[in-house]
């Protein structure tokens, strides 16, 4: 059988939009909702069809912005198109990224019914003035009784996200939330660094002294901590930001991207992989509409596209070494690259691995596979330079 590959499907819908965020969401275009949703199932069909698809799909993944402003039938509706043009694996994961709020009561229980099989929910702290600093606008009962709601609905994978090296965040602030998330006992937890985004309000805020950008060192040592924590509570940490609690519950999805394996994204500003090519699609709601309908019949495989790129063996080799590192755990497999790409990985990087190895920021581990040395996960920005 061909090897699987995954589908994500981009939501960009915002009640409000988060002081940090620099992500391809819009506020007040909920009018937009039903025409998008419409052009994105197109989308799906006529993929299928024009770029002759028959790997099986063994992960979707609903992101945003914020689907969880979706109704429970609009979720199916998405995700039975998925199932009417591709071969859905019967163990697929079905992620889907939620704003603690959203789930009203009489939502829970038909949610499950949808197909949605894991939630990410978006936590980011256990503060409420954390939270109303960030422009969130959810509350931590809201995280705490959504959390509750979606486990008695018998959803038995579920992840949190937080965010650490917010401006006014200090260690013991941090320590809080993280211990008041692993007091929940969720499947699986990604934990972000802040990054401070151009033209963002945060920057803004930052630039005009109004708040205060945290220290690096600080920031490196909240990591650090949050290492140790995740550790005492028995998490694996497989991936630089993700710690799961069994290897079952890791993410399907996110692996797909650290492995450099096919992948296809459908909607505004949506992202895909396949067959040595990376394709971005048009940002604008609007034109994404536009060009999913002016299009028909297809005679363009990648219609919303606005950016097209075909990979050179090399560029492929660097992105499997660099995302591979990025699985604490795994690595990468010098058998693997070599069956992968025909040549081996100690020749293609001589240079680079003879330094990182020197410095002792990677290693062989006892499966003989190049590691990332944890110590420096936090910094490994800079060490995936050498690749670049």
């Amino acid at each position: 059988m061909d090897k699987p590959i995954s589908v994500y499907i981009h939501i960009p819908f915002c009640k409000t939009r988060c002081n940090y965020c620099d992500f391809n969401t819009f506020t007040g275009m909920e009018s937009f909702i039903s025409p998008y949703l419409a052009s994105v199932k197109e989308e799906i069909r006529n993929c299928v069809i024009s770029m002759e698809i028959n790997q099986p799909v063994h992960s979707i993944y609903l992101g945003g912005g914020t689907p969880s402003l979706l109704s429970p039938e609009q979720i199916r509706e998405l995700i039975q198109t998925v199932r009417d043009h591709f071969i859905v694996t019967r163990d697929a994961e079905i992620t889907m990224e939620m704003n603690p709020g959203d789930l009203i009561p009489e939502k829970t229980l038909v949610l499950r019914s949808t197909g949605v099989n894991r939630v990410s929910l978006g936590m980011q702290s256990a503060i409420n003035e954390e939270l109303k600093c960030m422009g969130r606008r959810h509350s931590v009962e809201q995280t705490l009784d959504t959390y509750y709601r979606l486990r008695g609905a018998g959803f038995d994978n579920i992840n949190l996200d937080l965010i650490f090296g917010y401006p006014g965040q200090t260690m013991e602030s941090w320590r809080y939330s993280l211990e008041k998330a692993l007091e929940l006992e969720p499947d699986h937890i990604s934990l972000y660094a802040l990054s401070v985004e151009k033209g963002t309000p945060l920057e803004n805020q930052i630039l005009s002294g109004n708040l205060k950008a945290l220290p690096d060192d600080t920031i490196a040592d909240m990591y650090d901590s949050a290492c140790e924590m995740m550790k005492e509570h028995r998490y694996i940490h497989y991936e630089i930001s993700n710690w799961s609690r069994t290897h079952q519950t890791e993410s399907r999805h996110n692996k797909q991207y650290w492995y450099i394996e096919p992948y296809l994204g459908f909607g505004s500003g949506a992202h895909s992989y396949f067959s040595h090519v990376r394709i971005k699609n048009v940002s604008s709601i609007k034109e994404y509409i536009e060009r999913i309908n002016f299009n028909r019949p297809w005679e363009n495989t990648y219609p919303a596209a606005e950016e097209i790129i075909a990979l050179s063996e090399l560029t492929e080799m660097k992105d499997v070494v660099i995302f591979g590192l990025r699985l604490l755990q795994e690595g990468v497999n010098p058998t693997k690259f070599k069956e992968r790409f025909g040549l081996n990985l100690e020749d293609i990087f001589h240079y680079q691995l003879k330094k990182l190895l020197a410095n002792g920021y990677v290693y062989y581990n006892q499966e003989g596979n190049l590691v990332l040395n944890e110590k420096y996960a936090f910094v490994s920005n800079q060490i995936f330079l050498e690749f670049v």
